[in-house]
C-alpha cells in the first residue's frame, strides 16, 4: 500500500510535468491534411519507437526518483517491474502515430508548412534519408567521442582559470 501511494504521488507529479510542458492548445483548427503530413513526417523517421522509449524512461525515472527520495531501496526486481509497467501503461500510449501527430501538429504548424513536412518525409523515405537514419547513431557516437577527446587537454586550463577567478573573488571552495 505504501509503494502504491508513492507511485501514485510520482504519477501525479509526472502528469503535472507533462501538462505544464505540453503543447499549447491550437488557436485555430488544424486541417486534417496537415495532421496527416505530420504523421507522414513522423513515420518517415520511425519516431514512435524513440518516443515510446523516451516516455517509458521519463515515467520510470519519475517513479524511481520519488521512491528513492522517500528512502525506498530500489531493487533490481522492482526496477524490472516499474520499467515493464511504465512501458505497458505509459510508453506504449505514445507509440500511436495518430496521437503523436495530433500532439505535435500545433508546434509543427508554427514552424513548417504542410508542403515542407511532406518534402521532409520524402527525403527521410529516400535512400539517402534512410541511410542517414541508419548511420546517425554511429555518427553521433563518433562525433561525441571526438569532442570529448578534444576537450580533455582543455580541462586543466579551465580548472586553473576557475581557481584563479575564485581566488580573485575571495571564494574558497569547501568540500
Amino acid at each position: 500500500m505504501v509503494i502504491r501511494s508513492r507511485i501514485l504521488t510520482a504519477s501525479l507529479s509526472l502528469a503535472l510535468i507533462l501538462a505544464v510542458s505540453g503543447p499549447a492548445a491550437a488557436e485555430s483548427e488544424i486541417p486534417a491534411t496537415y495532421i496527416d503530413a505530420v504523421a507522414e513526417f513522423l513515420a518517415s523517421q520511425n519516431t514512435t519507437v524513440a518516443i515510446e522509449e523516451q516516455m517509458t524512461f521519463l515515467a520510470s525515472q519519475q517513479i524511481f526518483g520519488t521512491l528513492a527520495s522517500q528512502g525506498v531501496m530500489i531493487t533490481e526486481p522492482m526496477q524490472a517491474i516499474i520499467l515493464d509497467e511504465a512501458q505497458k501503461s505509459f510508453g506504449s500510449k505514445f507509440s500511436d502515430i495518430d496521437l503523436l501527430a495530433e500532439l505535435y501538429a500545433p508546434t509543427y504548424r508554427g514552424n513548417l508548412s504542410e508542403a515542407e513536412l511532406r518534402e521532409l518525409a520524402t527525403f527521410w523515405n529516400s535512400s539517402i534519408g534512410k541511410k542517414m537514419l541508419a548511420v546517425n547513431p554511429a555518427l553521433s557516437e563518433g562525433t561525441f567521442n571526438a569532442l570529448q577527446e578534444a576537450s580533455i587537454p582543455l580541462l586543466p586550463i579551465l580548472e586553473q582559470k576557475i581557481d584563479a577567478r575564485l581566488a580573485e573573488a575571495g571564494i574558497t571552495p569547501t568540500p
